[in-house]
């Protein structure tokens, strides 16, 4: 065979073998179009047409694994991740098991499987992410910032972030360093209601109540019916002397939960500020229904039938 046909032979072995590489598999890449634009059963669909052809590469199990944990089904997720890691380490395997045994609970394999991907790609923010949030439930808050200031680091656009961030300094009981990165979190989502909240209590513990109220506020526009906000802001409202404001927003907790203990004997503190008594042993005795036990001191004090009448008299 003379030189020339040698090289056409060559050539066409090339092809050939480009043209059935794994990742050139057509179907494979309508898979990861599809898994793009969110249409992750139709993703899934075309992955088991690429297996069809090739059942031996592990990033057709990783991109099946990815969509099945978008739909929720996290068991084949992990069958397929399984199967992945078998053929051959994979950061994204690595990585997304780590997640699941995360969810799960099962922190020494999630672990395991973090530091994994972490060898093998220690730029990913969302990996430093999850390995941040895995050391903050192992207690280790200290690495746990460490971690989230390098995915901070590497991608500075994701809010939630900067919102553990705060956490971690708000925990440390620094609150002006959480609150800029609250604020930080906060100029790249203004819908976060969390960081809102969160924010605000820093400000309360910096005696800054106007402030607080203001971020309450715009909390409950995000979320009307959150009843620790209500029942934060109308705290801060009784800081500066808004009687009437914190009565409203124990109304509308009891309005929102009819059970909540604490609203009805907050509420029955405030009554009595305004010398309405009947109507805060009312709440004080609902309380201590609900299992608020402070609220029977109050009711000794101030619900004793002779102590009430001489209210009204005194009242009269």
């Amino acid at each position: 065979m003379n030189l020339i046909k040698k090289l056409s032979l060559l050539s066409y072995l090339i092809f050939l073998y480009g043209c059935v590489s794994s990742l050139e598999i057509s179907e494979y890449n309508a898979a990861l179009k599809a898994y793009k634009e969110g249409k992750y059963q139709t993703s899934i669909t075309y992955v088991e047409q690429a297996l069809q052809k090739d059942d031996a590469e592990p990033e057709f199990y990783v991109l099946r694994a990815k969509a099945n944990y978008k739909i929720g089904n996290k068991n084949l997720a992990m069958e397929d991740l399984n199967k992945s890691i078998e053929l051959g380490a994979n950061f994204s395997a690595y990585h997304l098991r780590g997640k699941l045994f995360l969810e799960k609970n099962e922190l020494d394999k999630a672990k395991t499987d973090l530091r994994k991907a972490y060898d093998l790609n220690p730029r990913f923010s969302e990996l430093l992410f999850d390995l941040g949030y895995l050391e903050f439930v192992n207690g280790e808050s200290q690495l746990a910032l460490e971690y989230y200031k390098e995915a901070a680091r590497y991608d500075s656009r994701n809010a939630k972030t900067y919102v553990n961030i705060g956490n971690l300094y708000a925990m440390m009981g620094e609150s002006k360093i959480a609150i800029d990165n609250y604020s930080k979190a906060l100029v790249l989502d203004t819908t976060d209601g969390i960081a809102l909240y969160n924010r605000a209590n820093e400000k309360m513990i910096l005696e800054d109540i106007n402030g607080a109220i203001e971020d309450y506020n715009n909390s409950l526009k995000i979320d009307s019916s959150n009843t620790n906000t209500l029942i934060m802001l109308a705290e801060a409202k009784l800081k500066i002397g808004d009687l009437d404001g914190a009565l409203s927003n124990y109304n509308s907790i009891i309005k929102i939960d009819t059970t909540f203990a604490k609203a009805y004997f907050l509420r029955g503190v405030s009554q009595v500020t305004l010398e309405e008594y009947g109507n805060a042993c009312k709440d004080f005795k609902r309380a201590g229904e609900l299992g608020y036990f402070e609220a029977y001191e109050m009711i000794k004090k101030y619900c004793d039938k002779k102590i009430l009448n001489k209210k009204k008299k005194v009242k009269k």
